[in-house]
């Protein structure tokens, strides 16, 4: 079991894809989790290191019994490994959006799936949200989708979720390493608070209904998120930064509610800055946030204090 498992960024469409816009969401290799054995451990530290594993074996098992689980699963197996000491190994942090679930989801679907056939995308979509509902009650099935896929995700049109290419300008940053000169850098800043997103999304939904800003979201928002999405698979990285730029000026002005009042001052910075952007990344609240500069080492010494996780260049 060598597989490991990356973490998801929601890069562009946040909340906007609930009203139809696209969205897109990315792999997060920084972040991630495998399977692994650890028989030595009593089984008190089992349980806290298995957490909700056997429950949502138990819950799988359930589902496959009803006939009601989508996808075929060896569920008899993964609960003897489990019983053998099988632990997720994972530093995908949780409440901040990133796929945590989605990870061992997408784990628990690479060993177990008991049937060998290609799933179409959307089909798969809805399979791995199935399976997601045991840890959120609900799930859109995305997470575990990318986590799976390990592959971009475009979100809405006709075909629901289109698996794609990342464009070959757009490079994973591993950790340590230095964004090279010259490119546009996106970034994550770790607020260190965890929310959830329920509430998030439950706000937004209530602004965009309001008559004023649902115009401008319709015309204004979503046509920079399609801006953004656009550019960034037509690797124009200078027209994704002034969407990216856009989305967040929007936020800031309209729908404040969806950052943290401590990073309030620093955002209301961003949007006049031409050094950095910053917009909401995921549902917002906490978390993180998501960044992007034309030069890292000056935002670095622009954002002394911060938090800062180089994540793509472009």
């Amino acid at each position: 079991m060598t597989s490991t498992f990356p973490a998801k960024l929601l890069l562009f469409g946040e909340h906007t894809v609930n009203l139809g816009s696209h969205a897109l969401a990315v792999p997060l290799p920084l972040f991630s989790g495998k399977w692994a054995h650890a028989p030595q451990l009593s089984s008190s530290e089992l349980a806290a290191r298995q957490q909700q594993l056997p429950q949502f074996a138990d819950y799988l098992d359930d589902l496959q019994k009803r006939g009601e689980l989508l996808v075929k699963l060896n569920v008899a197996s993964l609960k003897q490994e489990l019983s053998k000491g099988l632990v997720f190994e994972s530093n995908i942090p949780t409440g901040y959006g990133a796929g945590s679930s989605g990870a061992i989801v997408a784990a628990v679907l690479k060993y177990w799936v008991s049937e060998e056939r290609d799933i179409p995308v959307v089909e798969l979509k809805k399979a791995v949200a199935q399976m997601e509902a045991f840890f959120h009650g609900t799930s859109s099935g995305t997470d575990p989708l990318v986590c799976y896929l390990q592959k971009p995700i475009l979100l809405g049109g006709e075909e629901g979720a289109q698996a794609m290419n990342l464009p070959s300008n757009v490079q994973a940053i591993a950790e340590g390493e230095t964004p090279k000169k010259g490119c546009h850098t996106i970034f994550l800043l770790d607020t260190g608070i965890q929310r959830s997103a329920t509430p998030l999304i439950a706000y937004f939904m209530k602004q965009s209904k309001g008559i004023t800003l649902a115009g401008r979201i319709a015309f204004s928002l979503i046509h920079s998120v399609q801006g953004a999405i656009d550019s960034f698979f037509s690797s124009k990285p200078h027209a994704v930064y002034e969407h990216f730029g856009a989305i967040g000026r929007f936020q800031y002005r309209f729908l404040r509610g969806l950052i943290p009042v401590k990073y309030r001052k620093l955002w209301a910075a961003s949007t006049e800055s031409d050094l950095f952007k910053l917009k909401v990344c995921g549902a917002g609240g906490g978390g993180f946030i998501l960044g992007m500069t034309k030069d890292w080492e000056g935002t670095k010494t622009a954002m002394a204090g911060q938090k800062l996780i180089p994540v793509f260049s472009l």
